[in-house]
C-alpha cells in the first residue's frame, strides 16, 4: 500500500534491521522472523515462478515467459505475456500489470495469478480480451523484498517511488526499476495497471480497498475518471466496496498555492513514480489499486480489459481512451491510423512533439460554423499572425498548399465585430511552448524534424445530428475516408468529424486550416424570457 502508514502492520514478531535509503525516501528495511515464515500465507516466489512455467509449457503459443531483469540477489523478474497469436498483431492493444514493487504487497501479485487464471481460461470474455490485446503481466517487480518481506529491495529502493520522469534513481542499485523501465520503452502500452496490496502477514488482516488512485501521489490517477468510477462498479456488483480516495475524504487536490490550507487538502502530492514515467513519454493512461481481497482486484482488472475491447465515448476505433494528444473545448489533436499500432505510434510519436504544436480555434465560435488551425512548427504558428479570422487568408496567401480564395469564401461569412475576445473575430491558440512560437526570432527557433506517422484533427460539433455541408482543408473540400478524408459519428451528445492527414502529408506540410460549415438540425433557444 503506498500509504506509509499502513507498513507498521507488518508483523509484530519482524526483526528491525539498519535504515535503508531510498532516493529521497527513507524506508525501514524489515524481514519476517521465523515464527512468522512457518506461518506464512503468501506463497513463495518458487511458488509463483512454477505456475508461470507450467501456463508456458501448457499453453504456448497463447503464453510467453521471459526474464526481463534480475535483482541485486540474483533473483529473476519474469513476465508473461498473454495473446491469441492467430490475430492481427497490429490491431491490438498493449497493456502492462505490475504488482509487488513494495515486496510487502503480496495480494498484488497472487492478484495478478489469479487474472492470468481467468485470462487463460477460454472463457468467450476473456478470449475476446486475447485476440484484441497483448496483456504483459510482471507479478513480482521486486523479488528480493517479496522474500525478505521488505518495501525496498535489497539495495534499499523502492522500485516504485524512486524515479525521476527520466528513468530510475540510481541505477546500478536499483535494477528492478531499470527492467520496467524497459518494458515500458519497449511496450509503450495504452494502460499500465500497478495492483498494490496487503502484505498477508497475517489471517484476518483487511483494509478498505481503493481503485484508479494513489494514496500519496495525486498525479498517479486515470485521465479518465470514469474508468475508476467502472472499476468500482464491477467491484460492487460482486459485493465489494471501493473507494476513490479523495472523494471518499471529501477534499479537494493541494496545489503549491494553497499552502495556508494544506491541512484541508488531500495529503497526497504530484511525485515521479514509475508510472508517470510511462505517461512522460507514452502519454499511457496509469492507475493503481488497493486489493485487499484477489476477488476484488480480479473484477476490476477484468472491467478495466474490456474497456480496450470497446468503443469508448467519443472514439470511433475500440480500444482505450489515450487518443488525444491536445485541444480546445471544440477541437483535438489526436492519434492517426486504422490500426492499434498505427495509432500507437503516432500517439508517441505527437505526444513528445507536444512543444511544437498550436492548436486555434474562432473565437467567437458561431453556429453553422467551426474554424480549426493546427501548426506543428514554431514558423507556421508565426505565420499566422496576430490571428484576425478576415486576416488570415492573406497571412496563409504564401503557401503553395492553401487555396486562399476558397478560405476567404469561407470566412467572409463568420460574423465578426466586438465582444469579449476583443474588437475582431479572431484565432484563440493554444499548446506549443511560447517561446519558440511568439517571441523567438525565426532564426532561433529550434526547427522540429517532420511528423513521420501523421495526425488526425477532430473537430466536436456539439448537436448530435449534424451534418457538414462544406468541409475543407486548407480551402481543399473533403470527402469521407479512413485515411486521408475524414470520418463522420455521433457520440457524446456530439456530432464529430475527424479529418485524418496522412503521414505524407503530415511530412510535407505544417499548417492545417480546417473550415466546417453545418447544419445543426436542433434548434435551440437562448436569452430570457
Amino acid at each position: 500500500m503506498r500509504r506509509r502508514q499502513f507498513l507498521a502492520g507488518l508483523s509484530a514478531t519482524a526483526l528491525t534491521l539498519p535504515t535503508l535509503v531510498c532516493g529521497a525516501t527513507v524506508i525501514p528495511a524489515q524481514m519476517p522472523s521465523d515464527a512468522a515464515a512457518a506461518t506464512r500465507l503468501w506463497p513463495s516466489l518458487e511458488t509463483l515462478y512454477d505456475q508461470l512455467a507450467r501456463w508456458q509449457r501448457d499453453r504456448a503459443p497463447w503464453v510467453r515467459l521471459e526474464t526481463v531483469g534480475t535483482s541485486a540477489r540474483n533473483r529473476p523478474l519474469q513476465a508473461l505475456t498473454l495473446t491469441d497469436p492467430a490475430t492481427d498483431a497490429e490491431q491490438k492493444e498493449q497493456v502492462l500489470v505490475t504488482a509487488v514493487h513494495a515486496g510487502v504487497e503480496r495480494t498484488g501479485a497472487t492478484t495478478i495469478m489469479h487474472l492470468v487464471d481467468w485470462l487463460l481460461s477460454g472463457t468467450p470474455a476473456a478470449d475476446e480480451i486475447l485476440k484484441r490485446q497483448v496483456i504483459t503481466c510482471l507479478p513480482v517487480v521486486n523479488p528480493d523484498g517479496y522474500e525478505a518481506g521488505t518495501v525496498a529491495n535489497s539495495q534499499g529502493y523502492d522500485p516504485y517511488t524512486a524515479w525521476t520522469l527520466a528513468g530510475p534513481h540510481d541505477p546500478e542499485k536499483n535494477a528492478e526499476a531499470v527492467a520496467v523501465q524497459q518494458l515500458f520503452d519497449r511496450l509503450q502500452p495504452e494502460v499500465h495497471a500497478d495492483v498494490h496490496g496487503l502484505d498477508l502477514s497475517f489471517p484476518g488482516y483487511i483494509m478498505v480497498e481503493s481503485t484508479g488512485s494513489a494514496w500519496s501521489n495525486v498525479a498517479l490517477r486515470p485521465y479518465h475518471q470514469r474508468i475508476i468510477r467502472l472499476m468500482n462498479d464491477a467491484a460492487l456488483a460482486d459485493g465489494f466496496a471501493t473507494v476513490v480516495p479523495e472523494d471518499d475524504a471529501e477534499r479537494l487536490y493541494w496545489g503549491p498555492a494553497l499552502d495556508a490550507a494544506a491541512d484541508k487538502l488531500w495529503y497526497g502530492r504530484a511525485r515521479p513514480y514509475a508510472a508517470l514515467y510511462a505517461y512522460h513519454h507514452y502519454h499511457t493512461l496509469t492507475l493503481a489499486s488497493e486489493v485487499c481481497w484477489e476477488r476484488s482486484g480480479l473484477v476490476r482488472h477484468q472491467r478495466l480489459l474490456e474497456i480496450g475491447n470497446e468503443v469508448w465515448p467519443g472514439e470511433y476505433y475500440a480500444g482505450y481512451p489515450t487518443r488525444v494528444i491536445a485541444g480546445t473545448g471544440f477541437h483535438r489533436v489526436v492519434a492517426y491510423g486504422t490500426s492499434a499500432a498505427a495509432r500507437r505510434r503516432s500517439r508517441v510519436e505527437l505526444w513528445n512533439r507536444l512543444g511544437h504544436i498550436r492548436i486555434g480555434f474562432a473565437n467567437p465560435q458561431a453556429e453553422g460554423m467551426l474554424v480549426c488551425v493546427v501548426t506543428t512548427s514554431a514558423a507556421a504558428a508565426r505565420r499566422l499572425g496576430d490571428g484576425r479570422l478576415k486576416d488570415l487568408p492573406d497571412s496563409l496567401s504564401g503557401l503553395p498548399c492553401v487555396d486562399v480564395e476558397a478560405v476567404r469564401r469561407v470566412l467572409v461569412a463568420h460574423p465578426d465585430g466586438p465582444g469579449l475576445w476583443g474588437p475582431h473575430a479572431h484565432l484563440y491558440m493554444e499548446g506549443g511552448d511560447a517561446a519558440t512560437t511568439a517571441t523567438t526570432p525565426p532564426t532561433q527557433a529550434p526547427t522540429p524534424a517532420p511528423i513521420q506517422h501523421g495526425l488526425a484533427i477532430r473537430l466536436r460539433v456539439p448537436y448530435p445530428e449534424a451534418q457538414p455541408t462544406d468541409l475543407r482543408l486548407n480551402g481543399h473540400p473533403l470527402s469521407p475516408s479512413d485515411t486521408e478524408g475524414y470520418q463522420q459519428w455521433s457520440s457524446a451528445g456530439f456530432t464529430h468529424l475527424q479529418v485524418n492527414i496522412r503521414p505524407s502529408l503530415a511530412l510535407s506540410q505544417d499548417c492545417f486550416l480546417i473550415t466546417c460549415a453545418y447544419d445543426p438540425r436542433a434548434q435551440r433557444s437562448r436569452s430570457w424570457p
